[in-house]
């Protein structure tokens, strides 16, 4: 089991009893990539395979999860997954899953590649607007156009939800030509303002 302290992402949510052969039905979360790669379209998780590839699942209610659970077998069911755990095997055990969540310690997750975000670590990060020759040097301090507070899918292409130090809500395309620079390690996203924005 991973120490304490360690960060949890949900990947689905149990949603009960399937059938009379000892499955459960789990609804995927999406965990969605947020891509910065001009040809790129957003992508709207981990494959299903990644998650069935595992063969120890933890569930719980919340995060830390409190239990492990050992994956016989999973199969995709339209948008669900069908599976079955070792040792649970009747209706009634399995009806007690329902609701728990699936958790997988956040360093398990696989490396998104280059220029690729997992949405929730752009949550809360700090937006600086460069200047307007958009210079991405740190010789001129940058104005703090505020703090990540969600990301929202679109038909076109996602969108960061700013909050402003003076409260409005600030929305700003997930394009190219506005996101010119996400550092995880210093948790700021450099942010080139497009006119109307």
């Amino acid at each position: 089991m991973p120490e304490e302290g360690t960060p949890w992402v949900a990947l689905g949510r149990i949603k009960g009893a399937f059938g009379v052969r000892g499955e459960v039905r789990v609804i995927p979360l999406p965990l969605p990539i947020a891509r910065i790669l001009p040809d790129a379209h957003p992508e709207q998780g981990l494959p299903e395979d990644w998650l069935l590839g595992q063969p120890r699942w933890r569930i719980g209610r919340s995060s830390p999860p409190d239990r492990e659970v050992t994956l016989l077998a999973g199969r995709s069911h339209g948008m669900e997954l069908l599976v079955r755990f070792a040792g649970l095997d009747n209706r009634e055990q399995l009806q007690t899953l329902a609701g728990m969540r699936i958790w997988v310690p956040e360093a398990d997750l696989p490396n998104p590649g280059e220029a690729h975000h997992y949405w929730f670590r752009l949550i809360g990060m700090r937006v600086l607007v460069l200047p307007e020759n958009g210079s991405t040097a740190m010789e001129t301090p940058l104005e703090t156009l505020g703090v990540v507070e969600t990301v929202l899918a679109t038909g076109s292409n996602d969108v960061l939800v700013v909050r402003e130090p003076c409260g409005e809500e600030r929305l700003l395309p997930w394009i190219r030509d506005v996101i010119r620079k996400v550092d995880e390690s210093t948790q700021t996203i450099l942010v080139q303002l497009m006119d109307g924005l």
